[in-house]
């Protein structure tokens, strides 16, 4: 495999926060470098009474929709803008939850070479409480993963 073709798709997850986005710069260097394809992904996480659709409430099934239409016009937003800047990207959301492991289904579906994301900068006991979607991703797949850390420009 040349260089030219090692990264041809470049993953890059985005939770919508400004922390994730920091991630965005790095994948469109590479992206350029490698004449890659660009693709950001979200995964929605509806309420938790999904689980229990006898219990959920009236009025959660247009926040669920507002929710998406928020995201989507978030990641065309952000695809318009790289797309003048000559990069090729597109977007995709998914919904459900488990979030490591719809990313980790979704590079293995679409054949990523490589996935570019952003830490949340938890240490410590946030960290060991709240899991780290990163390192999950690092165990269920083989694909190389680069970590922009949020507090580091």
């Amino acid at each position: 495999m040349t260089a030219y073709q090692r990264y041809r798709k470049i993953l890059v997850p985005l939770d919508g926060s400004g922390w994730a986005q920091r991630a965005v710069p790095h994948a469109v260097d590479i992206a350029r470098n490698y004449n890659s394809e660009l693709i950001l992904l979200h995964v929605l996480r509806p309420p938790a009474s999904d689980y229990t659709p006898e219990l959920a409430l009236a009025g959660q099934d247009q926040q669920i929709q507002q929710m998406r239409e928020q995201m989507k016009q978030y990641l065309v937003g952000l695809r318009s803008e790289l797309r003048g800047e000559q990069v090729n990207v597109r977007t995709h959301m998914i919904e459900g939850h488990g979030v490591a492991r719809l990313i980790c289904d979704y590079v293995r579906s679409e054949q990523i070479d490589l996935i570019v994301m952003s830490t949340h900068g938890r240490s410590g006991l946030a960290r060991l409480l709240f899991g780290s979607v990163a390192n999950e991703i690092m165990q269920c797949t083989d694909v190389p993963v680069l970590l922009i850390r949020p507090d580091k420009e």
